[in-house]
């Protein structure tokens, strides 16, 4: 979160004659003070503040030591701050922004660029630079400190180390390295039993590892037997071998297979008796495994999942201060958020209740429509309403997925307005959203804004309910939503023309709507081939790299006659 306490840049102009200047008429009136022993991350945060503020300016700031006299921006560790915690402040010598060495002073520097200066980092590509000869020493007071320990939007487009950087994630899949500050870095990630105990190595030999069902142990991708207690002997095992494979992880996972099939063997059905839930069971042997990794290795969190047959808490059973509980809503309405919605009563619920629990949740949600990427999912709403609402009940830990594949249905708005909120989900979304909508389509940008307003109206019809594998053919997708979106995206190509940029992204942004139209239309009809053939063509102009879940680009196209 940010406060903002003193006046703004043009407010705080300084004027008269003893106004003091970072840059004046393009020259340099300043340094960038950084100590030799400065962490690699406030290295380059400095290299940061010294390429933009060139680029608004056309001034190139020098980076000194800390012993110049002249005006500087001084750079400073503060080993009281929390990691990623900044302060940036006026001097009566310049400006300091301090704060954690590992990430804090690197991000003062961008919250200076971006929250003072006005720079924008949309996309990959695309960089807002306002431009400006002069830039006054204004007066500043400004905290930040981010709302989530964990912040990870899970699209391929948020991957990138440049923007995940400087949009202040730091989630495990983001290319961030030890020149940033690193990242909050798992080592393996979810669904780990069968990594814990594998079914080919141990199943013949010891069938009562795993799971029974139906008075049977079964083999294959099922679960593990909880309450054994040599099971729990591998678990801590594989855990101490993950510690010394990923040396730089900081948290591990001993979580549930993707699948159901929990144990139901007399022991295992005892303790889900006494604790209420499925949970139960798997909520003790974790925090055994915490407990046993905790002593040796004090610094390191164990995570799991509730997710599925695991979502709802125990009733007796407290997760250890080192156990991490990432909670997977898979089964929610995505059109609202979890408290905003009756289909939503049974997630919501869960979030409250594991709140009274723990106060270490993460939140494992879910952003993208995964049977159609490209299908317009109406969420916006639902991404700004469970951010704070998440927040409000102490999740500590945010993981959005998206489509991992890349290319999907609005993946760089929705990245981008999961980094914002993921720092402070209080925020307004809708001025995030224009201002993206402007810096990205331009001269399109209210036929785009339109367009999003057009798709969420029926989302917010409470009998308009938006599921993760909704079909082409969903009720927020009317023939009428269409229709306008044909009227729109008409009026933003053309707006358009002048800028190949603005133009691009616009008609990277209508695929979702050919598509649409492509899966709702036969085969067999005239207009089939030359739409599948546009819908083909922007697929590999865009490097869309496919359309559902586990499906590769290169079989789409082949089902629709473009492969």
């Amino acid at each position: 979160m940010i406060s903002l306490v003193a006046a703004g840049l043009v407010s705080a102009m300084m004027q008269g004659q003893d106004a003091k200047f970072l840059v004046r008429d393009g020259e340099p009136k300043c340094v960038i003070e950084l100590a030799a022993s400065a962490s690699p991350s406030m290295r380059h945060g400095a290299d940061e503040l010294q390429k933009y503020i060139g680029e608004i300016s056309g001034a190139k700031l020098p980076i000194e030591g800390l012993d110049s006299t002249q005006t500087a921006i001084r750079l400073e560790a503060d080993p009281r701050m929390k990691s990623e915690d900044y302060r940036i402040s006026t001097t009566v010598n310049g400006l300091v922004i301090k704060g954690g060495a590992l990430r804090g002073v690197m991000y003062g520097c961008y919250a200076y660029l971006e929250d003072v200066l006005g720079v924008r980092w949309y996309t990959r590509t695309i960089t807002k630079i306002p431009h400006r000869q002069s830039i006054p020493l204004t007066k500043l007071d400004m905290k930040g400190s981010p709302a989530f320990e964990y912040r990870e939007p899970f699209f391929t487009e948020a991957f990138d180390r440049d923007w995940a950087v400087r949009n202040r994630t730091n989630g495990n899949s983001q290319q961030l390295d030890k020149s940033v500050g690193g990242k909050v870095s798992y080592g393996p990630f979810v669904h780990t039993f069968s990594d814990i105990a594998p079914a080919e190595k141990y199943f013949d030999a010891h069938p009562e590892y795993f799971s029974m069902v139906d008075g049977k142990r079964v083999k294959g991708y099922h679960q593990l037997c909880l309450s054994n207690p040599e099971v729990l002997k591998l678990a801590i095992a594989r855990v101490e071998d993950w510690i010394k494979q990923y040396p730089d992880a900081t948290i591990f996972s001993v979580s549930q297979n993707d699948t159901y099939y929990n144990c139901q063997c007399p022991e295992c059905k005892a303790i889900e008796k006494a604790e209420g839930a499925p949970s139960g069971p798997l909520i003790r042997f974790v925090n055994k495994v915490a407990e046993a990794i905790g002593k040796k290795h004090p610094h390191v969190l164990i995570d799991t999942l509730a997710y599925q047959w695991s979502e709802k808490p125990p009733l007796k059973v407290r997760p250890r201060a080192n156990v991490r509980i990432r909670i997977a809503p898979i089964g929610a309405c995505f059109s609202h958020p979890l408290d905003g919605c009756t289909e939503n009563a049974t997630p919501y619920k869960n979030l409250l209740d594991w709140s009274k629990v723990t106060k270490n949740i993460y939140i494992w949600h879910y952003t993208t429509n995964f049977a159609n990427y490209l299908d317009p999912l109406p969420n916006l709403d639902e991404i700004a309403g469970d951010t704070a609402l998440f927040k409000k009940n102490g999740v500590v830990g945010f993981f959005d997925e998206g489509d991992y594949s890349g290319g999907g249905e609005m993946a760089e708005l929705k990245s981008y307005l999961l980094a914002k909120l993921m720092w402070d989900p209080f925020q307004p979304a809708r001025p995030i959203i224009e201002d993206f909508v402007n810096g990205v389509y331009g001269s399109g940008a209210p036929y785009i804004l339109k367009w999003l307003d057009l798709t969420h109206a029926a989302g917010r019809a409470m009998k308009a309910h938006a599921r993760i594998y909704d079909p082409p053919t969903a009720l927020y997708l009317s023939d009428e939503v269409l229709q306008e979106g044909d009227r729109l995206f008409d009026q933003a190509e053309e707006a358009t023309q002048g800028s190949v940029t603005n133009l691009e992204a616009v008609q990277q942004a209508r695929l979702s709507l050919e598509y649409v139209h492509l899966m709702r239309t036969d085969p067999k009809s005239v207009g089939y081939s030359a739409l599948a053939k546009t819908v083909g063509d922007k697929c590999k102009k865009f490097k869309v790299g496919g359309v559902r879940e586990g499906e590769p680009i290169e079989a789409f196209l082949k089902r629709i006659g473009q492969g």
